[in-house]
């Protein structure tokens, strides 16, 4: 166990485990003083005080660590409406889903969405579903916002001076459709203060995830500071590994580690193999692994063979590898490098 695990587990303090299970065999209670198993025997009575926890012929394991989430969006998708499968599944029930929608922040905010609902959104689209109150819908990717038209006007969409990733047509009338402008779209809505993760918190602890790492690549040190105040204010019981951006503060408290820079990425803007080659060297200047997106067979062919060139270090990770035919597997293979599928 490591020093922070070590820490936090003299808080919980000593706990009676009753009747559980332990690699196939029992019922056992088990005592736990600390960061350390003090007695397992077919029966234990509880000391004065003691906590008990009874397992009812459950397995006794380890914590879990989930590799791969996005804790932020985790908790802002629990206020928003769900525009894909299983929840919805055709084009009448995303116009049921979002009729019925409340109002979160002067918006209908809606996640999940896949094509097989409905085909490729735009504004247009959306507003057959909604022309009166204004919408933004998250692809299931994360990696796309498409707004309505009354969502266009209050983000200025149609102005001259929009990011890159601000699509048009050939108008050059914004369609819509965002592609890898969270921080932007942030500034641009207000956002200031971040959810709470008190309900992921609890939601993960139920299903005996101890750990996360959140591989959100926009991860800065204002995140990092958020996620210390969440472990330390206990409202997010679990230990937090950040990727982000290069520069990323090594650690923000007990509980928040720094962990790879995530690199993302977009298959309409491929970086050039140079230009990614130094994003790797840059991440090596700090001690820090890389962690790269990869969705589609370019991406992971593009990313493998710039691990390749520059070195594979310990950590590396392919987040996804959405599309990796037998050829590109053994690719992978003989670098080697973690793949994290999700």
């Amino acid at each position: 166990m490591d020093r922070i695990g070590r820490r936090r587990a003299e808080r919980v303090g000593p706990m009676l485990i009753a009747r559980a299970e332990i690699a196939g065999s029992g019922p056992f209670d088990v005592r736990v003083a600390g960061d350390r198993i003090a007695q397992i025997a077919e029966r234990l009575e509880p000391e004065s005080g003691e906590p008990l926890l009874e397992a009812d012929g459950g397995a006794l394991l380890p914590g879990l660590h989930d590799h791969h989430l996005h804790l932020f969006a985790l908790a802002a998708a629990a206020d928003s409406v769900r525009c894909g499968p299983p929840q919805v599944r055709d084009a009448s029930q995303l116009a049921e889903a979002l009729r019925r929608a409340p109002l979160r922040g002067g918006w209908v905010r809606g996640v999940g969405y896949c094509e097989s609902v409905a085909g490729e959104l735009d504004r247009a689209s959306l507003d057959r579903l909604d022309a009166e109150r204004p919408v933004r819908i998250q692809h299931r990717s994360g990696a796309l916002w498409v707004v309505n038209s009354c969502g266009a006007q209050r983000l200025g969409l149609d102005a001259s001076e929009t990011p890159d990733g601000v699509e048009r047509d050939a108008d050059a009338r914004a369609t819509g459709r965002l592609f890898g402008v969270d921080a932007w779209l942030r500034a641009r809505l207000g956002s200031s203060e971040p959810p709470s993760l008190a309900g992921v918190g609890r939601q993960l602890a139920q299903l005996g995830v101890t750990g996360v790492t959140d591989a959100t690549p926009g991860n800065g040190p204002e995140e990092m500071a958020a996620f210390a105040a969440a472990v330390a204010g206990r409202s997010l019981p679990q230990r937090v590994i950040a990727m982000g951006r290069p520069g990323l503060p090594e650690a923000a408290g007990p509980g928040v580690m720094r962990g790879p820079v995530k690199i993302l990425l977009e298959e309409r803007a491929l970086p050039a193999f140079a230009a990614l080659e130094r994003r790797i060297e840059a991440a090596r200047s700090e001690g820090r692994p890389v962690a790269v997106h990869c969705v589609t067979r370019t991406q992971l062919v593009l990313a493998a063979s710039a691990l390749a060139s520059v070195g594979v270090a310990p950590g590396d990770r392919i987040e996804h590898a959405s599309v990796a035919p037998p050829d590109l597997m053994a690719l992978l293979a003989a670098l080697p490098v973690t793949v994290v599928t999700q």
